[in-house]
């Protein structure tokens, strides 16, 4: 995850996008990606967490790691479900295997990415996600 500075410059909308990750050096570089691409961010350490903060309305998008202590990210975006319409999402995860990207798919993820990625293939993803969700 590489943040260029000429990808600062680059006409992409701009969004309110939460990063759930339990990996701390994860959320920080996806975090100064998103930022230095004119997006806001709320980073959170695990899906409880992100539970906990009760205004989802507030979020565009989610950038959802599959696997995360406790509570799973496809467990999570079920459970967004079940309580109204979860934000578009798009799953990361370190296991790239056809199960998860399955599982990802069925939750209605847009698309899931295996670690390590380019910078602009998430980009390109929550691009994805916004579109596919929202006029």
């Amino acid at each position: 995850m590489n943040v260029s500075r000429e990808r600062a410059g680059t006409e992409r909308p701009q969004y309110r996008i939460g990063v759930v990750d339990d990996d701390p050096g994860v959320r920080r570089a996806l975090s100064r990606l998103l930022r230095v691409t004119g997006h806001q961010v709320r980073t959170f350490g695990s899906a409880e967490e992100l539970l906990a903060l009760g205004r989802l309305g507030e979020l565009d998008c989610l950038v959802l790691d599959v696997y995360l202590g406790g509570m799973s990210g496809v467990d999570l975006h079920t459970e967004l479900t079940t309580v109204g319409q979860p934000p578009p999402t798009v799953f990361i995860t370190a296991h790239d295997d056809a199960i998860v990207a399955t599982r990802c798919l069925c939750a209605d993820g847009v698309v899931c990415l295996p670690k390590p990625f380019e910078d602009d293939a998430l980009l390109t993803a929550i691009t994805q996600a916004m579109g596919a969700i929202r006029p």
